[in-house]
């Protein structure tokens, strides 16, 4: 699509909304879900993996496996045999004695009432019936009422309706199709807490006042200031995904080289990026455009000691926020381990793969594909003719098959080239002094500091955080007759002081958060 020098479209057609669908819950929109019923974790990584660089936009055509079934199942059983095996968490969850004798008054309410939060939904009175047919059999079968309940529950959570979240919407005053007000709570549900709605905004849904501005507005707003902290969650996730975060859990490293390379430092990475994040929105709040020059970190003792830092009082499972001193050489979430460690590989950074997020990603600017039968790998210096990552990167940017794309990533790139493949700082690359100068948009950058600065003082770079947010939002990609409302965002962005919360409210409550075509 045409864009301006700022990143934004240039002249776009109207808006047209995008076709209904299915949504699966997301691995953390499930596990969230569990936690917060049942009060139960579920190990993520044992559950059918998200796709896409949104798993809220992969979640609309991702497949579950047969494998994948099982999986969840076996999810939800262990949930619910957690409570169930515990009287008095039972008697707590249920807050009724069931029954053996059918129908069961004490399983039919908590058919309801728990099917309303995990379905996002009244059940049917048909849907109600049925579940009331698994408690009977089991409770028949197993001679108790209690297990009765058990089973039903078990059938609630494993059900496509709460794994799946129909946006299909209805025909609204005007005869165009909106979302109805309980797809509505769930998909600010899942947006601001990244988990199932509560009863109020369940509550919001059947009065109505989700069918309007000031309604939504009201609903996230209280949702955004949960005491819990869940609002967090809004930018936290889109944190995670955004900076492609879950990377940094699966990147191995060469033990030998670094012996300090762990999960408790990997975790203290991934704590980091989020609490920068969440920091600048929720406590200070900050232009977002801070995150790049922030000084602040959040760390347990591993990342502690990784930043040169006093971890008195530290272990790997506690954190404390600190704030850098003047001239340290690290500034902003680009010199943060989390971004660093990600984007190297096992034995170096890569200038390379760093400029190449920093392009796509966070600059909104595409990257050509290299031609056909390129070589990616860079040769080895003689051992007796030490080179550092800028010399050796030169022989492709003089290679005329790659210099046009080198030149587009590499500047990028090269000013992080002081810190090394898990983002521990150094001055020195084979016994050489490393030279970090770069460029950004044609600004040339002596360092890391640099910048962070010229990135934050950059609209290209806040135009392109609205892009990325709307998309997760919305949960599809951007489209060009999304054009119009990425810009009227935009300026909205820009005259908040580009605050992230009010990003978050002013996508909510744009028309385009709400409307949807009929399926194709």
């Amino acid at each position: 699509m045409p864009t301006d020098t700022t990143g934004l479209e240039s002249n776009p057609p109207p808006f047209q909304p995008a076709p209904g669908m299915l949504r699966r819950l997301t691995r953390a929109q499930f596990a969230n879900a569990v936690k917060d019923v049942f009060g139960v974790d579920v190990d993520v990584n044992a559950l059918d993996a998200d796709i896409g660089a949104f798993a809220s936009i992969g979640a609309a055509s991702v497949h579950t496996s047969p494998r994948g079934v099982e999986q969840y199942q076996t999810a939800i059983e262990t949930a619910v045999n957690a409570v169930f095996d515990d009287a008095a968490k039972r008697s707590a969850f249920l807050g009724c004695t069931p029954g053996n004798t059918s129908p069961d008054a004490c399983t039919k309410g908590v058919i309801e009432t728990l099917g309303k939060k995990a379905w996002r939904r009244p059940l049917e009175a048909a849907e109600v019936d049925q579940l009331m047919t698994v408690a009977s059999t089991a409770s028949t079968e197993l001679g108790s009422g209690v297990e009765g309940a058990r089973w039903a529950t078990v059938a609630l959570f494993t059900s496509p309706s709460f794994l799946y979240r129909p946006e299909l919407g209805a025909p609204g005053a005007n005869g165009a199709l909106r979302f109805t007000g309980y797809e509505t709570a769930g998909r600010l549900a899942f947006l601001i807490w990244n988990s199932l709605p509560d009863k109020q905004l369940l509550d919001d849904a059947a009065s109505g006042a989700l069918a309007t501005v000031d309604g939504i507005r009201a609903a996230v707003t209280r949702m955004l200031d949960a005491p819990n902290g869940a609002g967090r969650q809004s930018i936290g996730e889109f944190s995670q995904q955004y900076m492609e975060l879950d990377r940094v859990l699966t990147q191995p490293k060469d033990s030998a080289l670094y012996p300090a390379y762990n999960t408790a430092l990997q975790v203290g990475m991934v704590k980091d990026m989020r609490a920068t994040w969440e920091s600048v929105a929720f406590d200070e709040p900050a232009s977002a455009l801070t995150l790049f020059s922030t000084p602040k970190v959040t760390v347990n003792a591993e990342l502690a000691k990784l930043y040169g830092l006093d971890a008195t009082g530290l272990t790997s499972t506690t954190f404390k926020t600190v704030t850098l001193p003047a001239d340290n050489p690290r500034m902003g979430i680009l010199s943060k381990a989390g971004f660093l460690s990600q984007f190297a590989n096992q034995k170096e950074g890569s200038p390379t793969l760093r400029g190449k997020f920093i392009r796509d990603t966070l600059m909104c600017k595409s990257v050509p594909p290299p031609p056909p039968g390129v070589n990616f790998m860079l040769a080895d210096p003689p051992a007796d003719q030490p080179m550092t990552k800028r010399q050796r990167l030169e022989a492709h940017r003089v290679n005329p098959s790659c210099a046009g794309c080198h030149a587009l990533m590499d500047p990028l790139g090269l000013p992080l080239e002081t810190f090394d493949a898990i983002g521990a700082y150094r001055t020195m690359d084979r016994g050489l002094t490393i030279d970090p100068s770069g460029d950004v948009d044609g600004q040339a950058v002596a360092d890391a500091r640099a910048m962070g600065s010229a990135m934050g003082a950059s609209a290209a770079i806040a135009n392109c955080m609205v892009r990325r947010f709307y998309t997760y939002a919305v949960g599809y990609d951007e489209r060009d007759v999304d054009g119009s409302v990425v810009n009227a965002l935009a300026a909205s962005f820009e005259a908040s002081g580009f605050k992230l919360r009010d990003l978050v409210l002013a996508t909510v409550t744009h028309d385009a958060f709400s409307a949807v075509a009929p399926q194709p």
